[in-house]
């Protein structure tokens, strides 16, 4: 048991619990990696707002890996049905068909606070076997998940190699997002 104790200690000291303020006494958790670090947050929420939240994360090591979580509102009717939100995801997914190397969103069911949604990964035709540019990533895996209570989130990984440490610390990093909501009066 002596020996357990530290090493719990350093495996929690190295991660790092991040809450994200989505107003109305709602917040989105996560656990950022050691080495990562929030490097742009979209403005505070107010009150009972509307309004989408943004938050972009980056390893602190200079490597080219990021991840932005975008939090928007949406109605319970419009994705709730899994078929609506998949057709969501291919429509946004679009974007990156034509200058990928897949040349199609293979899409991958993806698990986040319980609830399941949808990633697609393309890699960037033209950035194959380029060396790496910082910020211009060789890989995007776009995520959508609905959470419920009114909010889907949209999820980006940038990375250069997907078979790279980094992108699985990006990916743990989305996959631990919980919500915590107030409890409502009965």
């Amino acid at each position: 048991m002596k020996r357990i104790l530290p090493l719990f200690l350093a495996v929690t000291a190295a991660l790092a619990a991040e809450r994200i303020d989505l107003g109305g006494g709602r917040a989105a958790l996560l656990t950022l990696p050691a080495g990562w670090e929030a490097t742009k947050v979209s403005a505070g929420v107010p009150e009972n707002s509307a309004r989408a939240v943004s938050v972009r994360y980056a390893t602190k090591d200079g490597g080219n890996d990021a991840v932005l979580l975008t939090l928007l509102p949406m109605p319970d009717e419009q994705l709730a049905d899994p078929a609506l939100l998949r057709e969501l995801v291919e429509m946004s997914t679009r974007q990156f068909i034509d200058a990928s190397v897949e040349r199609k969103a293979y899409l991958k069911e993806f698990k986040v606070a319980g609830r399941t949604g949808y990633a697609a990964l393309f890699t960037d035709a033209a950035l194959v076997g380029q060396p790496a540019r910082k910020d211009d990533y060789k890989t995007v895996t776009s995520c959508f998940v609905y959470l419920g209570d009114g909010l889907l989130l949209a999820a980006t990984i940038f990375s250069d190699d997907p078979s790279a440490p980094a992108f699985a610390e990006a990916r743990r990093l989305v996959q631990s997002l919980t919500l915590f909501a107030p409890q409502k009066p009965i």
